[in-house]
Parts: structure tokens; sequence; C-alpha cells
């Protein structure tokens, strides 16, 4: 499949060791077209990417957040589509290819993937944060009125006109909640299976109590506005 008209949308905080398995992985599926995005690193992120012929966005100041990171790169994105994809190697490169042709096949806007589609499972959860995202699906699922199976799981693949279209605000994590209500209650969308490996260097970013509590904020913020 060609892959040509796809770009890889990589947000990156003080990944260097990661990033370099990312984007050799993503390579050997076909990608080439990669862009990171990142949260003015400590490391040798940038770097890495530099050498890797990776085209390079950097927040203008520190502690922006990885969503304002990401409305960046979707406004500075130039192709047909595009696909966010998280640096630490936990995300599969290969399911890319299957999303795109999900996509045209079934002419969608959006393919989001999950971990639990069909009753799989992550390998990089705990008890606590497959109980919270079991929580958080059901209730946006509800809310809603849309059916999804991962609701904190933002490997999503669509169109570039429509992700720009989504006017995204949240510059932190609630950019999760965010972009999977707006896009389900909005355009065509649909669901494929990815595994998740577990992060191979350093620890999650994402505090998960902290930043799950400004999610589920979000969510009834944005149930209230419907």
């Amino acid at each position: 499949m060609n892959l040509n008209d796809v770009e890889i949308l990589i947000p990156t905080f003080n990944e260097e060791k990661n990033l370099p398995i990312t984007i050799n992985s993503l390579k050997k599926a076909g990608l080439e077209n990669l862009t990171i995005l990142d949260a003015l690193s400590d490391d040798e992120t940038v770097k890495v990417a530099k050498e890797n012929n990776c085209k390079v966005l950097i927040d203008p100041t520190r502690r922006l957040g990885f969503g304002y990171s990401l409305i960046n790169g979707i406004k500075n994105s130039k192709s047909k589509y595009l696909c966010i994809f998280d640096a630490d190697g936990s995300f599969d490169p290969n399911t890319i290819s299957q999303m795109k042709n999900l996509l045209e096949a079934k002419n969608l806007d959006f393919v989001f993937g999950s971990r639990y589609l069909n009753g799989n499972k992550s390998d990089d959860d705990t008890l606590l944060t497959r109980f919270g995202n079991f929580l958080f699906t059901k209730l946006i699922s509800l809310l809603f009125n849309f059916n999804t199976t991962d609701a904190l799981f933002l490997y999503l693949f669509g169109k570039r006109e429509c992700f720009i279209n989504l006017n995204l605000e949240e510059k932190d994590f609630k950019i999760c909640t965010e972009a999977l209500i707006k896009a389900r209650t909005n355009y065509k969308c649909d669901e494929i299976y990815s595994h998740e490996n577990k992060r191979i260097f350093g620890t999650t970013k994402v505090n998960r109590f902290k930043d799950g509590y400004l999610m589920l904020s979000n969510v009834f913020n944005l149930w209230l506005k419907k």
C-alpha cells in the first residue's frame, strides 16, 4: 500500500532512547513522512529526530502541554492523511495501513485504534489504568450515545481537513477525550484493533490521578455544551 500521503505526528518530551526505535519501526512499515512535535526536551530527542531526517516542530516555551504540541502539528501539516503516534514504542505501526484501508473502503473521516476491541488487552495496562479506562469508556458512550471500546487511546488516523475542522482547543491530555468526543459526534468514524506494547524506556508522562480528573471534567464540560 502507498503510504506517501500519510503524515505521522509524534509528540515527544525526553524520548531520546525510544525515538530511534519508533522511527525505525515506522520506516519498516513504509512510513517516511514523520513529524516530531517536541515540547522542548532536555535530552537529545531533537538531535535524534534530525539525524533520522524527520521534520521537527518545537514548542516555543516550556510546559505548553501535549495538546498544544498536537494542535501545532495539525496546523502545520501538509499531507492528505494524518496519524497521531506515540514515541515510546508502545504503538504498532503496522496498524496504520489497516486504518487507511478501512477509512477508504468505508469512506470514513477517522479511524481510532482500540486496545480492547473483541476482548483484547494491553501489555501496558495496570489494574488501575484498565479499570479507569473501562469507566471512562462506559461513561462517554452513555453521555454521548456512541459506541467505543477504548476512550483513552489516542491512536487516531484521519483526513487532514477533518482534523483541522475538529477545532481542538485543549492544551494538555484533555485533548484525548476532546478529540474522541468531537470526532465521534460529528464525523464518520470506526475503530480497529491495535495491540499496545509496554513503553520501552522511561516512564509515562501522564499523571494518572491529576490528568484523569482533568479529562473527566472535560468530558462533563463537553456534555454540558451539547
